[in-house]
């Protein structure tokens, strides 16, 4: 080989070898900001969903499905009339909470998911409802999450009374955001009141 040729050949190999760094370089900050991103938009799901995927590439992953599946929703606001019969419909259940607490989280639980179907979100399972909450919500999807799971706990008879009240609780949280309440620092003094 002529030196001309290897010195050529040298080149390329360098030009190779930094263009190969340039692009991991890139593919690693892209993926910094991927991460940081989804951080930001889910806060304390965002670890929820790495942890019960198994690792961050396969939680990522979940997330930006979910991402992409809300993008799919046709999801409308309520209007004033349905804010205010959901509105009357959750005191209602209150109300019965405080008679018979089952009854009331039962219906609260039915209520909530009344809620989602009439805005446009997927009521068939609970998962696919956690899931979009978790977009919309972030925030609010562990409080779904813990009155859903008393809800289940309960139809088997395995809530107390205090779990039952918390539940109603975490629901509120979500109801009020759902039909554009939005007041949740209100909550505990309603549900106290009762």
């Amino acid at each position: 080989m002529t030196p001309d040729v290897l010195m050529w050949v040298v080149i390329a190999a360098v030009v190779l070898l930094v263009l190969g760094a340039v692009l991991v370089m890139g593919s690693r900050l892209r993926g910094r900001r991927r991460t940081a991103a989804l951080r930001r938009h889910f806060g304390p799901e965002y670890d929820h969903v790495v942890d019960l995927s198994g690792g961050r590439a396969q939680g990522e992953a979940e997330l930006q499905r979910r991402l992409s599946r809300r993008r799919e929703l046709d999801v409308r606001e309520l209007d004033a009339d349905e804010r205010e019969q959901f509105a009357a419909q959750f005191q209602q259940a209150q109300n019965s909470f405080v008679e018979t607490p089952r009854t009331g989280l039962r219906d609260t639980d039915l209520l909530v998911q009344q809620v989602m179907r009439s805005r446009g979100f997927p009521v068939e399972h609970f998962s696919e409802r956690e899931a979009m909450v978790s977009v919309d919500h972030p925030d609010l999807v562990g409080h779904y999450r813990a009155a859903h799971a008393i809800a289940v706990a309960d139809s088997q008879e395995e809530a107390d009374t205090e779990q039952l009240r918390q539940a109603m609780v975490d629901y509120r949280y979500l109801f009020d955001e759902l039909i554009g309440a939005g007041h949740p620092e209100s909550t505990h003094r309603d549900l106290r009141a009762s």
